[in-house]
């Protein structure tokens, strides 16, 4: 277990952390499934399946291998309740990225997004960290209000093509952390 994720499980009162296998991708899927009118809609990323949940436990950005990975599911309540991919020193070992930050849509705006996104700050200083850095789509309104409320601002923009094949523009963000 990696001492972020040790970190992580240990911040976190009345969750369960876990990272995502073979033994929990249908719960994985639900939470992920549960945004497909949402986040899915929006964005232009391939909505969710069993296949593209086990090629993201291995998706690593450049530089990086398994061992810098967190794909993690978190119970709430003893309900599926957030997937969070989480990759330490990515782009540079000083930053940590979050490739995905979901939670399922029954508990959207009850607070737990900022109590975890809290927690994984108070855990990314502790394993060495001082920014975060994520990507945002543009279209992606509700992410952009609750990152922006996280203290996160915009670096830079690119294009990206969705599975649909329309090219949308990504918002890199980042927030400086002590």
């Amino acid at each position: 277990m990696s001492s972020f994720l040790q970190a992580f499980s240990a911040a976190l009162s009345g969750w369960k952390v876990e990272p995502i296998g073979e033994n929990n991708l249908e719960d994985a899927l639900q939470v992920m499934e549960s945004n497909v009118s949402g986040y899915y809609a929006v964005t232009g990323e391939a909505f969710p399946d069993i296949k593209n949940i086990r090629e993201d436990i291995t998706a690593l950005p450049p530089g990086r291998t398994l061992a810098d990975k967190n794909f993690l599911l978190l119970f709430y309540q003893r309900r599926p309740a957030a997937v969070i991919d989480y990759v330490e020193g990515y782009p540079d070992e000083t930053t940590g990225y979050i490739g995905l930050f979901m939670l399922h849509a029954d508990i959207h705006r009850r607070g737990l997004g900022i109590q975890l996104m809290k927690a994984l700050e108070i855990c990314a200083a502790e394993t060495g960290k001082n920014r975060i850095e994520l990507g945002c789509y543009q279209t992606n309104e509700t992410g952009k209000g609750f990152w922006k409320s996280m203290g996160f601002r915009e670096l830079r923009r690119c294009k990206r093509e969705g599975a649909d094949g329309i090219s949308r523009i990504l918002l890199v963000l980042e927030k400086e952390i002590q």
